[in-house]
């Protein structure tokens, strides 16, 4: 009874305080994956093994198993009663931005979704640390469990608030930070997270998070990305890209990674950043610099939640990683286009061949979005080189008689050979006192 009224103390008395943060925040809803999009393709965007939130909590077939291991996680991140309280309280403060992040959470008392966030934040953060509770989490749901739980995260509708990590969490700064690293460039090069600072709105859960680093050039601008998107659209609409009709500027030009070098198109890495596409056109030969890519047997699951997360309403992104994947379904057509980009430390894959690799990104479905007019400049410019009758000569003629060093050697010596010949005939005809 004593516990009771102290916990209804210190709801109480943060309830203040917490208001304040809420209205201070723009509210954002977790909206589900559109019937649209998910028919057909439930093991993309449904939990099977740990559910997160209200969405899946009570459908989930394995909850017998996930939900007492939860609670020994909370125990163990939570500590004592007394912290367990104080976490609880803070939670209860903001039920109403939670019901709104879920749009309504009906079905749930304010009791039953307090407890469910602190456990799945708790949840969450043993399984972003892999730590020695990650060791708990991997004895409980074995091996194949553990697979498929790497998946369950990436999944739209099974997030829960990212404020939920920097309440319980003492230095949730460090742990995104690794966290995102390790997901994205499978280093640690994050010091500081991208919305940090003022140079963006912090992420609305942890797949936004994920989807935020990947494009870290663009973050100084990362609040106003919808209404850059706008503008481009104004702009190929408008006319503005010269005399070019809207058919011709939407226009995909259909060259594969294979094609592109046997029209003299050199391929540099350009940066970790999606969007970071660019070419250049010199006098016999062009540089495609794309960003580095990395494919994992979970890559499918991420992205096509990321696209997802792109189409939702109220979600205010560049659509950069849709637009990237279809160029690249332009780009890869074949085991041969993988191998290219191989080469150049382009692309890395986990996946057994090169093959796989192509199936990987053609399954990642991109709806029929028209986003041409992202890497519009980019198109002109691989059209304008492949279809210049000097340039590509050029290169085939370099790429069909010059693809060793002793084809080199060859024709220097014959040059010199040549020269020699010249200068003696030059000299028999015209013989010096």
């Amino acid at each position: 009874m004593q516990d009771n009224r102290t916990f209804e103390c210190m709801t109480n008395r943060e309830e203040e305080t917490s208001r304040s943060v809420t209205v201070q925040s723009r509210r954002r809803k977790l909206h589900r994956v559109p019937i649209q999009l998910r028919q057909g393709k439930k093991q993309i965007y449904e939990p099977v093994v740990v559910p997160l939130g209200p969405y899946h909590h009570r459908l989930h077939p394995q909850s017998h198993l996930v939900e007492p291991l939860k609670n020994k996680l909370k125990d163990i991140v939570c500590g004592d009663f007394t912290s367990k309280s104080l976490f609880l309280c803070s939670i209860c403060a903001r039920l109403d931005e939670i019901r709104y992040f879920y749009g309504g959470a009906d079905g749930y008392t304010d009791g039953e979704l307090a407890e469910m966030m602190l456990r799945d934040a708790c949840f969450l953060i043993c399984y972003i640390e892999r730590g020695e509770t990650f060791n708990l989490i991997f004895q409980r749901l074995g091996v194949s469990g553990v697979l498929f739980m790497a998946r369950d995260m990436f999944m739209l509708e099974n997030q829960i608030p990212l404020w939920l990590i920097s309440l319980i969490h003492p230095d949730h700064n460090s742990l995104l930070c690794q966290y995102l690293s390790y997901n994205n460039f499978g280093d640690n090069r994050l010091t500081q997270l991208p919305w940090a600072n003022g140079r963006g709105e912090e992420p609305l859960h942890l797949l936004e998070a994920l989807c935020t680093s990947l494009f870290l050039d663009e973050t100084q601008e990362y609040s106003s990305n919808l209404l850059r998107l706008v503008k481009k659209c104004n702009n190929l609409y408008t006319g503005k890209q010269g005399s070019r009709t809207n058919w011709q500027m939407m226009n995909t030009p259909f060259w594969s990674a294979t094609d592109l070098k046997a029209k003299g198109v050199h391929f540099r890495r350009s940066s970790y950043c999606l969007t970071d596409i660019k070419f250049e056109s010199f006098a016999w030969y062009a540089e495609l610099h794309l960003p580095f890519f990395y494919i994992t047997y979970n890559s499918k699951v991420f992205f096509s939640n990321a696209i997802a997360f792109e189409m939702s309403p109220e979600t205010d992104t560049n659509m950069g990683v849709t637009a990237y994947f279809n160029f690249m379904k332009i780009m890869i057509s074949n085991a041969k286009d993988v191998k290219v980009l191989r080469e150049k430390d382009i692309l890395y894959s986990m996946l057994a061949n090169d093959e796989e690799v192509v199936e990987m990104v053609k399954s990642i479905d991109t709806y029929g979005f028209a986003s041409n007019f992202f890497f519009s400049d980019v198109n002109m410019r691989i059209e304008k080189h492949c279809t210049s009758k000097a340039r590509t000569w050029m290169a085939e003629l370099i790429n069909t008689n010059f693809r060793s060093p002793w084809s080199v050697i060859a024709l220097a010596a014959a040059t010199f050979l040549l020269c020699l010949t010249f200068i003696q005939t030059y000299f028999t005809i015209n013989p010096t006192n």
